[in-house]
C-alpha cells in the first residue's frame, strides 16, 4: 500500500453521502477508500478550494447581504480579510474558518470535531487486527477489534486528557474485549503510525506516569488496551499538573543559570536578583510565559 500524500494545506472535510457524518481527510490522497461508521464506503474527494461568497453567516447559518460586514442576527464578522480561512466546506469546497459552524457560501452545518478518516486496508500496528473508526468524547478514535488498542489524533488526545475528571469517560473506550492482548514481556516492538506508516517513538506519558505510549509527533498516539484508563487516573490524581510544574521549574532553572552565566561574563551578576523574583519579577504565571502544554510533555 502506498503512503498517502497530504491532500492539502487546508483542513479538508468529506461527508458520507449516506448519513452525512463528516470526516477529516486532510492526510489522505485523492480516491482513497474510507469506511464510514454507518457502514457505507466513500472515496476521498480532493478539489481546489475557492473563496466563498459571503451569503451565509459562519456563526449561525443565517443569510446575510452580499456587502454585509456582520451578521444581522448574531453579530458575527463576515469580512473575509478578518478570517483565517484554513478549512474547506465538505459540500461546496469553499474555504471557511477552521472553527466555523456553518459554511459561508452554502450554509451547511460543519462538524466542530470531524471524525478521523481511516483508509481501508490499514491494519492494527500492534497485532495486524482489523481497525474501526468511531466517534467518542466529542471526537473520534480508531480501535482494534482484536487487541483493543486505540489510535487518537493529537487534538482528540488532548481533548480527552482535558476531560479526565469525567468518571464515565473511560467506559466509552472499552467496546472491545481483547482476544489477543499485547505482549506483557516489557519489550514491546516499535509500531508504525496509522497515518504515515513511519515507526513511532515510545514515550513515558508526562515523563512520570509509567504509561509507555507510542507517539507520532505529526499525527497522533497509539495506546494499548487499558493504557487510556491509567492515563486518565494519573491525571485525576494530579500527576499531569505535577509533571507540568516540574517541567516549568526545569525550564526556569535553565533560564536562571543562563542569565547568571551571561551576567557573570559581563561582570555584573547579582544573586539577589533571582531571590527577589527570579526570572519573573512581574508575577507572571510560569506556565503562560514558558508555554508548557499537554503536547510539550510528550515530546
Amino acid at each position: 500500500m502506498s503512503i498517502p500524500t497530504p491532500a492539502a494545506t487546508f483542513r479538508l472535510l468529506n461527508a458520507c453521502e449516506a448519513c452525512g457524518r463528516q470526516y477529516d481527510v486532510s492526510h489522505l490522497s485523492q480516491g482513497a477508500s474510507v469506511r464510514c461508521e454507518c457502514g457505507e464506503r466513500f472515496h476521498v474527494r480532493v478539489q481546489t478550494p475557492h473563496s466563498p461568497r459571503a451569503l451565509c453567516c459562519s456563526g449561525c447559518g443565517a443569510h446575510v447581504a452580499a456587502d454585509a460586514r456582520s451578521c444581522a442576527y448574531c453579530g458575527a464578522e463576515v469580512t473575509l480579510e478578518e478570517r483565517r480561512l484554513t478549512a474547506v466546506c465538505p459540500k461546496c469546497f469553499a474555504r471557511t474558518g477552521r472553527d466555523a459552524r456553518h459554511c459561508m457560501e452554502c450554509g451547511v452545518a460543519i462538524s466542530p470535531q470531524a471524525l478521523f478518516a481511516l483508509e481501508e486496508g490499514v491494519s492494527c500496528p500492534r497485532c495486524k487486527g482489523e481497525l474501526h473508526a468511531r466517534g467518542v468524547a466529542h471526537g473520534s478514535v480508531v480501535e482494534c477489534s482484536r487487541c483493543g488498542g486505540l489510535w487518537l489524533g493529537h487534538e482528540d488526545f488532548v481533548r480527552v486528557c482535558a476531560s479526565a475528571e469525567n468518571e464515565s469517560l473511560a467506559e466509552q473506550f472499552h467496546q472491545v474485549q481483547p482476544s489477543k492482548p499485547p505482549s506483557a514481556s516489557g519489550t514491546a516492538a516499535y509500531v508504525p503510525c496509522v497515518v504515515c506508516r513511519e515507526f513511532m517513538n515510545r514515550r513515558n506519558y508526562a515523563s512520570a506516569s509509567g504509561v509507555i505510549m507510542d507517539v507520532c509527533k505529526p499525527h497522533g498516539v497509539w495506546l494499548d488496551h487499558g493504557e487510556i484508563d491509567k492515563i486518565l487516573e494519573f491525571i485525576r490524581r494530579g500527576g499531569l499538573e505535577r509533571a507540568r510544574r516540574r517541567q516549568i521549574e526545569k525550564l526556569e532553572d535553565q533560564r536562571r543559570r543562563l542569565r547568571a552565566e551571561q551576567a557573570a561574563a559581563a561582570g555584573r551578576y547579582d544573586p539577589r536578583a533571582d531571590q527577589r523574583g527570579g526570572l519573573f519579577g512581574d508575577g507572571a504565571l510560569l506556565g503562560a510565559d514558558l508555554g508548557v502544554s499537554f503536547l510539550d510533555l510528550l515530546f
